[in-house]
């Protein structure tokens, strides 16, 4: 499994920044958003930040997109499918095999993400968005590309469950799941729960890790990886259970993001060396009491009692 760094965390900085970090800390990829690159020109933009990270000895894992499929305009809708198209193709021209984003949004109260997105989605809004996520499934299948949907705040896939609807809908093997947590942690109960994961099985493309304490309606990110309240041990392993390829770790809060992630990665390399070690000595303490019962077995057996 690969540990992507969300370039999202060093939005202040150049990308040279992002790309040296990454290299410093033994990162195996970046996911590029537009924070770093102007998606008008998103394919020079893409080559140059793809040349630019092979002097850092980092690639580009995933490249971002944005839009709005789900709006009542019909030419907005075309206008950033068209875009998102150009981003796929911006993506296989340089060998990167993935984007990411959402749908767009809708909103009703931008300080709480309760009362927007699937909260105000209607039948209409999921079908369009349906309609898009089909028409870019197979452009970039052409492409060799996947196509990330993000459960993402405001979008009509901001749960776990609004995603894993919407796929459905889709129904392509090119258009995958980015699951992220601390997104959907005050919009929905069920997303607190790991075991929520269950329901993208098969279509888990990518996962997004972060931490957060929840303010009311919205989320305040300004905490490490390793704080917060999700348990983030517990959905790390389960992600990895779910055949996960690339685990995309990002700092979203205000100050400092050098402190955080320099902890981040080991936070996260050192969850999956504790799950392996778990294992083994799960493993190892049933063989031992198998022996223990079978020796106790074999004493009652030969005392003639």
């Amino acid at each position: 499994m690969k540990l992507v760094l969300h370039s999202y965390t060093f939005r202040r900085y150049p990308l040279r920044h992002v790309f040296a970090v990454a290299a410093r800390y033994g990162w195996d990829g970046i996911e590029l958003v537009h924070f770093h690159f102007d998606p008008a020109r998103v394919e020079t933009e893409v080559a140059d930040a793809v040349a630019l990270g092979r002097h850092y000895g980092v690639g580009v894992h995933c490249v971002g997109y944005t839009g709005d499929f789900v709006g009542d305009d019909p030419a907005t809708r075309a206008a950033s499918l068209a875009l998102a198209e150009r981003a796929v193709a911006a993506a296989a021209r340089q060998g990167i095999e993935l984007v990411n984003g959402w749908s767009g949004t809708l909103e009703r109260d931008p300080d709480d993400w309760r009362v927007n997105g699937s909260a105000l989605a209607r039948e209409v809004h999921y079908e369009r968005a349906a309609e898009g996520y089909r028409r870019l499934g197979d452009y970039a299948a052409r492409h060799g590309v996947r196509v990330g949907v993000e459960v993402y705040p405001g979008s009509v896939h901001d749960t776990v469950a609004g995603t894993a609807k919407l796929l459905a809908m889709v129904d392509h093997p090119a258009v995958v799941a980015t699951a992220d947590p601390g997104n959907a942690y005050v919009v929905s109960l069920a997303d607190r729960d790991p075991a929520v994961l269950d329901q993208l099985a098969g279509r888990l493309g990518y996962f997004h890790l972060k931490n957060l304490h929840p303010r009311g309606g919205r989320a305040d990110f300004n905490v490490d990886t390793a704080d917060g309240v999700l348990d983030n041990y517990a959905w790390i392993t389960k992600a990895d259970s779910l055949g996960v390829p690339a685990i995309c770790v990002e700092y979203c809060g205000d100050g400092d993001p050098h402190p955080p992630i320099a902890r981040a990665g080991d936070y996260v390399r050192d969850c999956l060396a504790l799950r392996d070690d778990l294992a083994c000595r799960h493993a190892a303490a049933e063989a031992a009491g198998e022996l223990v019962t079978g020796a106790a077995l074999a004493g009652a057996a030969g005392s003639g009692r």
